[in-house]
């Protein structure tokens, strides 16, 4: 049994968080009957590429963020596609929507529409909310750094500021939506409750685990705004350094982390009384002081060496791993990291496996992500559609 059997959520999202909303739900077990535009969901287009050939099905992005999903091509442009998105809406026991609310307004997307024809919890993904002058603003994985305040920190001083590489914010908001879809599915099955249920991703970013709380509290609590460093790392030594077969990164600020670095680096240099001192992390020559000495030590050793003699030390050192590193590592593919899926037309290939594991409703993947429209014609049957109907409304370009 799956943890999540006999849930049953009508998804109208498309991109990275809201599939990856409904993913993580259903990689638990709940069924996603997911509603594709003509064409397909934009993550379709992009990379990377099984086997570095571009398709529409063959989308690294895609196949992650939609395992165990069904497809139903709907072109909700058309009042007969409406129509027939309305007629789905009873086989759900929650509808998670991401659309501009204007849209899904024009749509007859929102709780208030929805709830006449079953009243269910609706999960509204949203940029800026449902409410307020900046609820029809348009919103990137850029602005969302920018706007929610901790991209002004990362960075060097003198430079610009930046924010982080790939899309982390949309995929964090992705996970809070699958909170509040389960908390929503929750008070629906146990008090039968539906309800609207608003996520707004700025105020999910606002919220974030990525030093963006800490710093607004600070400012609330202290006045002070946080500012970029003035160099690449802090302390006597830390940051990345290249060694033998890669790079490891290091913290090693003044205190037990300096201490239990240089017993890993034992080199007498560091065994001065200079190092012994709190003030040398003022001392601008420390740092370089110290590469000179750090530097031939990581060169002439390996990532999995350097990572050794670091845990021998309990010194805060990492190597970086690499896509290669991981898919090949023995213990991570033992503890199911990786899995492997079977597509009707791609074959079998990896997919990323657990995140987290359940004893006795265990997360699996039951099946690659779908094809496009693979599953129209089941659903519609499904909703009491006859075949004159179904065959009509393809022949319309209502469906695909």
């Amino acid at each position: 049994m799956d943890a999540l059997e006999g849930l049953t959520i009508l998804d109208i999202s498309s991109h990275i968080a809201g599939p990856y909303t409904t993913k993580l739900v259903a990689d638990l077990g709940a069924r996603v009957i997911k509603v594709e535009r003509p064409g397909g969901d934009p993550a379709r287009q992009l990379g990377p590429w099984l086997g570095d050939e571009p398709g529409i099905e063959r989308s690294g992005t895609y196949q992650f963020l939609n395992t165990n999903k069904e497809s139903v091509v709907l072109d909700l442009g058309t009042e007969a596609g409406r129509a027939v998105l309305q007629d789905l809406v009873p086989l759900a026991d929650l509808v998670l929507v991401a659309l501009p609310p204007a849209k899904a307004e024009r749509l007859g997307l929102t709780y208030d529409a929805i709830r006449p024809v079953k009243d269910v919890p609706v999960v509204s993904l949203t940029n800026f909310g449902n409410a307020g002058p900046y609820r029809d603003y348009a919103l990137s994985e850029t602005v969302l750094f920018a706007m929610g305040g901790e991209m002004w920190s990362h960075g060097l001083l003198d430079r610009e500021p930046l924010k982080l590489g790939g899309m982390a914010a949309l995929m964090q908001c992705g996970a809070m939506g699958a909170i509040a879809a389960l908390g929503g599915a929750h008070a629906y099955e146990v008090h039968g409750i539906g309800q609207a249920i608003d996520v707004p991703l700025f105020e999910v970013q606002i919220n974030s685990v990525d030093r963006r709380s800490s710093s607004i509290l600070a400012y609330r609590f202290t006045g002070r705004v946080n500012s970029r460093p003035p160099g690449p790392s802090a302390g006597i030594a830390g940051g990345i350094y290249p060694c033998a077969d890669g790079y490891v990164e290091v913290t090693a600020s003044f205190g037990n982390y300096w201490n239990r670095f240089v017993e890993m680096i034992d080199d007498d240099t560091f065994r001065a009384p200079r190092w012994l001192d709190p003030m040398v992390v003022l001392d601008p020559t420390a740092k370089e002081d110290a590469d000179a000495v750090v530097y031939p030590w990581m060169l002439t050793r390996t990532r999995r060496e350097i990572w050794e003699a670091a845990r021998n030390a309990h010194a805060i050192v990492a190597p970086l791993f690499t896509g290669k590193d991981l898919y090949e590592d023995p213990v991570f593919r033992e503890r199911g990291l990786w899995t492997e899926v079977e597509h009707a037309t791609l074959g079998r290939f990896p997919m990323l496996g657990r995140p987290y594991q359940l004893d006795r409703t265990p997360w699996r993947i039951r099946h690659a992500a779908p094809m496009l429209g693979e599953h129209t014609r089941a659903v519609l049957d499904e909703a009491g559609y006859d075949a004159a109907k179904i065959d009509s409304l393809y022949a319309q370009g209502v469906v695909a």
